[in-house]
C-alpha cells in the first residue's frame, strides 16, 4: 500500500451454516460509500444452502468452499490467501456495516501511518448500546471490551491505541500479515486468534487502533451460547494457549498470581468450575506441543525485533 492512493480492501467473511444471516451482511456491504474493495465468502464446511444464497444473490462475491470446518483462523487464512487487497478485513457473517465504515478506516490509515490492526465501534442491534470500543487484555489473559453495554453517547468517539480489537470486524495491514504469517489455527475452532495477532503486532512495533467512525452492528454469535459450558470451556482452553505461547516468563508469573486472585473472587459461582477446569486440563494435556510452539514463537518475535533495528 502506498501513500499516494486509496487502500484497496479485501473483505473476508467466513461462514458456517450462515444462510439465514449472510444476505443481510452482504446487502449492507453493497451500500458502502467507498468503491475500492472486493468481497470473499469462505463457506466453512456448511451443510445448509449458504453457497446457493451467495451465488444467486451476490454474483460479485468470490465464493470459496471448504469441505470441512477449518475454524475461525483456518477459514480466514484460506480467504486471505486468495485476497488481492492492501488491507485484509475479517468480518463476521452476523454483522451489518454502516456505509462509511471503510472510508473511516482509510482516513485513520493516513493519520496513523504505524497502524497494523484497526478495529471499529461495534453496536448492538438498534444502534444504542456499545458492544466493543476497543479491547483490554488483563494480566492473566482475560479479555474485555471497552464500553461494553454502555450508551453510545460520545464518550467512545476518539481514535485510540488498545491491547486488541475484536475479530468480528478487524482490518489487518497486508505488509504486517506477510511478516507475522497466518492466524494461529491451533486455537480451533474459535477464540483468542485476534488477541494473539494483536499481541504480536504490538510486540513488533505496529499500532492496534480503535477507530470509532467505522461503525458495525453485530448480532453476536448464533452458535456460542453466552457463558454456556462450551463457551467457557473453549474460552479457557484458548486463553491458556495464549498465555503459555505469548507471555514472557515474568508475565506468566504475574498471570498466575492474578489467576489465583480471580478464582478467589469468583469461587462462589460453582457453575463455572467444571468448564473452567476442563479448559485447564485440555490445554495442559497438550503442554509439550504448546511449549514447542512457545519456543518457535519467541524465536520468531526475536527475529522480527532484529529486523526492526536494521
Amino acid at each position: 500500500m502506498t501513500e499516494d492512493r486509496e487502500p484497496f480492501f479485501s473483505i473476508i467473511m467466513v461462514s458456517l451454516n450462515g444462510a439465514p444471516v449472510i444476505a443481510r451482511a452482504l446487502e449492507s456491504i453493497r451500500a458502502t460509500e467507498y468503491d475500492r474493495y472486493e468481497v470473499l465468502v469462505v463457506d466453512n464446511g456448511s451443510t445448509d444452502n449458504l453457497a446457493e444464497v451467495v451465488r444467486t444473490g451476490f454474483p460479485e462475491v468470490l465464493l470459496i468452499q471448504s469441505p470441512i470446518n477449518l475454524g475461525f483462523a483456518g477459514g480466514n487464512n484460506l480467504g486471505m490467501r486468495q485476497a488481492q487487497g492492501d488491507v485484509l478485513v475479517l468480518l463476521n457473517d452476523d454483522t451489518e456495516v454502516r456505509p462509511g465504515w471503510l472510508r473511516a478506516w482509510a482516513q485513520a490509515m493516513r493519520e496513523r501511518p504505524r497502524w497494523g490492526v484497526l478495529g471499529c465501534k461495534l453496536l448492538y442491534p438498534g444502534g444504542r448500546l456499545i458492544q466493543h470500543a476497543g479491547g483490554v487484555v488483563e494480566s492473566n489473559g482475560q479479555t474485555h471490551h471497552i464500553g461494553y453495554e454502555q450508551e453510545d453517547d460520545g464518550r467512545f468517539d476518539e481514535i485510540r491505541a488498545c491491547d486488541y480489537v475484536t475479530g468480528a470486524a478487524i482490518a489487518l495491514r497486508r505488509e504486517m500479515v506477510r511478516r507475522l504469517g497466518p492466524l494461529d489455527e491451533k486455537y480451533f475452532p474459535i477464540y483468542f486468534e485476534e488477541t494473539d495477532y494483536c499481541w504480536q503486532a504490538r510486540r513488533v512495533g505496529y499500532e492496534v487502533l480503535y477507530v470509532p467512525d467505522s461503525v458495525v452492528i453485530h448480532h453476536e454469535s448464533r452458535t456460542q451460547g453466552r457463558f454456556s459450558f462450551r463457551f467457557v470451556f473453549r474460552y479457557t482452553r484458548c486463553r491458556m494457549r495464549f498465555l503459555l505461547k505469548c507471555f514472557s516468563n515474568r508475565e506468566l508469573l504475574r498471570a498466575a498470581r492474578q489467576e489465583l486472585r480471580w478464582w478467589r473472587r469468583f469461587r462462589s459461582n460453582r457453575a463455572f468450575y467444571l468448564p473452567f477446569f476442563a479448559g485447564y486440563v485440555a490445554a495442559l494435556w497438550r503442554l509439550p506441543w504448546l511449549l514447542r510452539d512457545r519456543q518457535v514463537f519467541r524465536r520468531r518475535m526475536a527475529e522480527l525485533a532484529r529486523e526492526n533495528e536494521r
